[in-house]
């Protein structure tokens, strides 16, 4: 694996080449590179907190995953969707409390409800 260094340099020499403006020096390239690593950063460390709000919500309940399959027409083919299945002492002991397409959209979903 690369250094964090290393790609910037390339990147760096990549943009030498006659794509970039002329008045652009390596320093103004390599501080615009910068910031967008740090806002790419920012980014991943946001959805890795709304991620771990989403396994908190799980954790905090007694709730499974569940995946299933919808066929789609007469095509053979399916759409698969997450459904978050909270359980209780009382019937209907399991209910689904959030479903979508995705895993983080049903849980999503589940945590308005709940």
């Amino acid at each position: 694996m690369r250094t964090r260094e290393e790609q910037i340099n390339e990147l760096v020499d990549a943009l030498k080449k006659p794509v970039c403006r002329p008045d652009y020096s390596i320093e103004i390239l390599k501080m615009w590179i910068e910031s967008h690593i740090r806002e790419a950063e920012l980014r991943i460390r946001t959805e890795i907190g709304r991620d771990s709000e989403r396994l908190d919500f799980l954790g905090s309940g007694c709730c499974d995953v569940r995946f299933r399959a919808e066929p789609i027409a007469d095509t053979g083919d399916a759409d698969t969707y997450c459904d978050i299945i909270e359980h209780y002492m009382a019937d209907p002991k399991e209910r689904v409390i959030g479903s979508s397409d995705t895993i983080r959209a049903a849980i999503d979903a589940a945590r308005k409800v709940g």
